[in-house]
This record gives C-alpha cells, structure tokens and sequence, in this order.
C-alpha cells in the first residue's frame, strides 16, 4: 500500500503529477476577470448615481427658494382674499361688496342698481298685465 503525500492531497500518489493546475488556473482566470468586469459596471453605475446625486443637491437650493417664494406668494394672497381692512389701520371694509374688489367671479349689483332694477322689473310686469287684459277683453 501507498504512503499518502505529505501535501494532503487525497488521491494523489507521490510520485504522481496532475495536467489539473493548468485548466484550474484558467478557470480562475476567468471568474477573476467575469468579477472585475463585474466590479467595473457597479462602479461605473456608482459613479453615474454619484453624478446625479451631486446634481440634485446643486438644485436643491434653487428648488427650496422657488417653494418658499410659492408660499409666500399663496399666503399673500390669501391674506389679500380674507382681509376685511384695506391697509390694517383703516375702518373694516364692508363685506357686501368684496366681490366688487376681486376680478374673479361675478360682479353683484350695488343698492341704487337693484333698486332700479327692481322698478325695471315692476314695470314690465305692469306692461304685460295691461296687454293680458286688453287681448283678454278683445276676445268674442
């Protein structure tokens, strides 16, 4: 019977020499070089992220300032809408007629234009009434 090796090989004589190394090497070869080029694209995608990142931290500023100038602008506005002095140290406006002061939405009638529009209105009735009765009294 054979001594075993002293490199702890299993299976391997003495003085028996393996073609094995070779392959194996090559077969290293390549995973090593597959890992690399693996290594590269993660890079070059850390890289691209790093890129953008910087970008969105550069524009971050100008975003954060153009949302603050959005804000203040909404809060004026609405201080405008909801305000019932003209500059804070006059008499309070009459609410009747804000919708007189905004350009959006329809205009109301003032007292003196319902007024007129109400005789107007009577008028007219008036008129009808008349020209009901006289085609009402021209019938056989």
């Amino acid at each position: 019977m054979a001594l075993p090796s002293s490199s702890g090989r299993r299976g391997l004589r003495a003085g028996a020499r393996s073609s094995s190394p070779l392959p194996s090497l090559n077969e290293d070869r390549t995973r090593l070089d597959r890992d690399l080029e693996e290594l590269r694209r993660k890079e070059q995608e850390l890289k691209a992220l790093e890129e953008k990142m910087k970008r969105r931290v550069a524009e971050l500023p100008k975003e954060l300032e153009e949302k603050q100038r959005k804000q203040c602008e909404m809060i004026r506005l609405r201080a405008l809408a909801t305000a019932t002095y003209a500059d804070g140290f006059s008499k309070p406006l009459d609410k009747r007629h804000a919708a007189q002061r905004s350009p959006k939405g329809p205009r109301r009638m003032t007292r003196p234009e319902e007024r007129s529009a109400r005789l107007q209105f009577l008028g007219l009735c008036a008129v009808l009434a008349v020209i009901l009765l006289l085609l009402w009294k021209s019938l056989p």
